[in-house]
């Protein structure tokens, strides 16, 4: 037998003090979001603010709170001598009607995630774990093959196909690490976790309403395993694209907090706090056959003439930072930036290289047979419609027509209707935000050939296999050099432009105690935050 190393997560520990003080102040938290939550259906999350949401419904194994990973379902969890079995033991908790949590909960959302008919983007998550990647690519149909096992009720197992130093944080952060009742989603079909009737949860709260575009209303649940630890008795995001109209209810006092605010309204409120890393900002450029960006030396034109530092000091919220590559410098390895340990090997400057930009035009003019950038065909950049979305669109068009001569037109839609053509292509530039997860490879698994995620559309066989080799070697050394190798590719070959991690600065009232706002998951964390007027 293997020898087994016990973790044992202890709850009250690892919770802030300031759960347990005395609170007499009605505990209702109001909040303004910018956007609606895309979805509650765990397999198919990949935004940020159904992450969010989905934090305070729901439980995983484990949670990273406070920038801490604390228990979740799992009271504790065995690891093999070799790091490849995690076996996971389960508290009694149940869902919010009563039914007990199982392991099979757990293993049923795995699979469900992983299964090729979920059509899930996310499924890279799990790549570490043994045939994962396999039964998702549809190289076997055999679920008992995939490490990924409900030994009984109380005991969830799962085997991975090498020592993976990231997969507990992976299981902390990730926002497809949560159980999914089966009878659910047999139940309601399409409509699985489209209404505050349709989805269930065993997490602190419970979600009482959600109208579409406008509210989201959640209060405690009772039966959660640790309310006791729970002030909180309802929690309203009121869902308000215009960041003058939030800001004004904030000073109106008719809400608690704000999600986000603009670097322009961090002037006028000094008291604000500020979060960063987590997420990479990049322009997709669509290199779909045919089409305008599909010239390789037009977009590494564009890529070049781009001043990031410019822009985010003139425009992004505090906490951004400018980058010259896909791997986020707030990614940790062995205590350190991974971005330290393996340096970039061929990045794009961060203030801009115009000299170095026109000489790629030329070169694209060349290729298409004409003279000058007038002559391009029409470059559409296709913007959402927010207020920061519109200043990066009018800042990066203005940059190109100063220092290239290219016309590029905007065009704003609404966020659901510019998400649409985000994902059927109809596009040329579109700035897209990622999660970067806590394994550097996260963000670039999404542009393999075939990836959900892969919205440039850019297939290059040789970056595709160097992912999947990394994704397979449990040498951490020669699976970072693998990344570079292919982080070098996809820079030479600019399907995408990296412009910035963004930070975010938010506002909350000072009786409003306890808030946190985190990295990645739950990234305003109110599950033990409490009014104290």
């Amino acid at each position: 037998m293997k020898k087994r190393v016990s973790v044992v997560l202890i709850a009250l520990i690892a919770i802030p003090a300031f759960c347990f003080a005395a609170v007499a102040a009605p505990q209702i938290f109001t909040f303004a979001g910018h956007n609606d939550v895309m979805t509650l259906d765990v397999s198919q999350m990949n935004d940020e603010m159904s992450a969010l949401v989905m934090y305070a419904l729901n439980e995983a194994l484990i949670r990273n709170s406070y920038n801490n990973i604390i228990p979740g379902l799992a009271g504790s969890f065995d690891v093999s001598e070799d790091g490849t079995v995690y076996t996971f033991h389960l508290r009694d908790a149940k869902w919010s009607d009563g039914v007990p949590v199982t392991a099979k909960d757990f293993e049923y959302s795995f699979l469900r995630t992983l299964n090729p008919e979920t059509g899930s983007s996310q499924v890279s998550e799990l790549d570490s774990v043994l045939n994962a990647k396999a039964y998702y690519s549809g190289e076997i149909t055999d679920t008992s093959l995939v490490g990924i096992k409900a030994f009984d009720d109380r005991t969830l197992i799962i085997t991975l196909a090498y020592s993976d130093p990231f997969f507990i944080s992976e299981m902390a952060e990730g926002i497809n690490f949560y159980p999914i009742r089966k009878d659910y989603v047999e139940k309601y079909g399409m409509s699985y976790a489209s209404s505050a009737q349709t989805f269930i949860g065993c997490g602190p709260f419970v979600l009482k309403e959600w109208v579409q575009g406008a509210s989201i209303t959640l209060e405690k649940n009772p039966l959660y395993w640790n309310a006791g630890s729970v002030k909180l008795e309802k929690v309203i995001e009121l869902i308000i694209p215009d960041e003058n109209t939030r800001v004004g209810m904030y000073d109106l006092g008719e809400i608690d907090a704000i999600y986000s605010i603009s670097k322009v309204q961090t002037i006028m409120h000094p008291e604000y706090g500020s979060r960063s890393g987590g997420t990479l900002q990049y322009l997709a450029f669509n290199c779909s056959d045919g089409l305008v960006m599909s010239n390789m030396n037009l977009r590494k034109a564009l890529s070049f003439a781009i001043d990031r530092a410019s822009i985010v000091a003139a425009i992004s919220s505090p906490g951004s930072l400018a980058i010259d590559r896909m791997i986020d410098p707030s990614i940790m390895l062995d205590g350190k930036p991974v971005t330290e340990t393996y340096p970039n090997s061929m990045g794009v400057p961060p203030n801009g290289d115009v000299e170095q930009a026109r000489v790629y035009l030329q070169k694209a003019l060349s290729e298409r047979g004409i003279s000058k950038p007038s002559d391009l065909p029409t470059i559409n950049y296709v913007c959402m419609d927010s207020p920061v979305h519109k200043q990066y669109a009018e800042a990066l068009q203005a940059g190109w027509k100063d220092s290239l001569g290219i016309n590029v037109e905007i065009k704003i839609l609404p966020v659901p209707q510019a998400i649409g053509a985000l994902l059927s292509g109809q596009f040329d530039i579109f700035l897209v935000g990622q999660s970067t997860g806590v394994d550097p490879d996260t963000i670039m698994n999404n542009f393999t050939i075939g990836n959900g995620n892969n919205y440039a559309r850019w297939n290059n066989q040789e970056y595709s296999d160097l992912i999947a080799q990394q994704g397979d070697n449990p040498n951490i050394l020669e699976k970072m050099l693998q990344l570079q190798r292919a982080e070098a590719i996809i820079l030479d070959q600019s399907p995408v432009a990296p412009l910035w991690t963004p930070g975010s600065a938010y506002l909350h009232r000072e009786y409003v105690k306890g808030l946190h706002y985190g990295r990645q998951t739950g990234s305003i964390e109110f599950i033990y935050a409490y009014i104290e007027h």
